[in-house]
């Protein structure tokens, strides 16, 4: 089996509506950037999911 093999459902719904929030965004994106703060934090998590399973 490869790690391809397996599914997961990752939850992140508030680590994303605090991504702005976080030491890696805080300084970057302000309270009222939200939405730009959390599409950020989606895409770095989605980097780091597939820099994972090997994509």
């Amino acid at each position: 089996m490869t790690k391809k093999d397996f599914g997961g459902i990752v939850n992140a719904s508030r680590t994303l509506m605090c991504a702005y929030k976080s030491d890696i965004w805080k300084e970057k994106f302000k309270e009222e950037q939200f939405a730009d703060c959390t599409r950020a934090e989606a895409i770095r998590m989605r980097d780091e999911l597939l820099q994972y399973i090997g994509e």
